[in-house]
């Protein structure tokens, strides 16, 4: 793993804590999909927060690094394309949902 790799991949970490602590404070009210209602602070919207910005981010942003990673570019091989493309996509994921989450909280 490259230098820029280690930095993404700490940027990924802090981001994904900062919006885990942003959400604390901002989280409402949710719906299960058998349509139940889930309390803000109860430990099932926790895990849902967890879940969604430690694995699911993660998770969506390494499927579309793949994707992006198979295209030619000055002839890198194609996993060390697809750790820093993906990387990069959940920074920018991240970054995105930190943005909104202090507007929310500013507002």
């Amino acid at each position: 793993m490259n230098s820029t790799n280690k930095k993404q991949l700490f940027a990924v970490i802090v981001l994904a804590a900062l919006n885990f602590l942003v959400s604390h404070f901002t989280m409402g009210n949710g719906r299960t999909l058998e349509g139940q209602v889930v309390e803000a602070h109860s430990a099932e919207m926790r895990q849902a927060a967890i879940t969604t910005l430690f694995f699911g981010i993660q998770l969506i942003s390494f499927v579309l690094g793949a994707l992006l990673a198979a295209v030619p570019y000055k002839s890198k091989a194609y996993t060390e394309k697809w750790i820093t493309v993906s990387l990069a996509i959940a920074v920018v994921i991240q970054a995105i949902i930190l943005v909104m989450g202090i507007a929310k909280l500013l507002m």
